[in-house]
């Protein structure tokens, strides 16, 4: 399988003495968005030593993006590695559909806990009715 993607973005952190994380946002030919995850190591100097994919699957990915900034467009072909390491070609799945129906499930949770405030308010004032 070749791919082509082009970089938007690279940015880097440090989540510990020696330790970071880089993210590529990236889009392919098809425009697909993507995030490609790698963990770094650094020297003293915070720079960086050596990135590994976060998915094994992403390694030519990874290789290939670390020496890219925004803007740049690269042409991997997976097919070798795929061989090698015994995976199947398969297309990166399509973004998620946004949930539409967001209030309906929890709708019914706010109608429960509001006849729970109702219930305990009515609970509360014979209590003091009757006290």
């Amino acid at each position: 399988m070749i791919k082509t993607f082009l970089v938007h973005a690279v940015k880097t952190s440090q989540v510990a003495p020696g330790k970071g994380l880089i993210t590529w946002l990236v889009t392919d030919e098809n425009r697909i968005p993507r995030k490609v995850l790698g963990l770094t190591e650094t020297d003293e100097a915070g720079l960086v030593k050596a990135v590994k994919p976060v998915y094994s699957r992403e390694t030519p990915l990874v290789e290939a993006l670390t020496t890219l900034v925004r803007g740049d467009l690269v042409t991997i072909d997976f097919r070798p590695f795929n061989l090698t390491q015994g995976y199947e070609d398969r297309l990166i799945y399509a973004a998620a559909e946004p949930n539409r129906r967001f209030l309906i499930p929890h709708l019914s949770k706010l109608v429960a806990l509001a006849t729970l405030a109702c219930a305990l308010g009515i609970a509360l004032g014979l209590i003091y009715h009757y006290l």
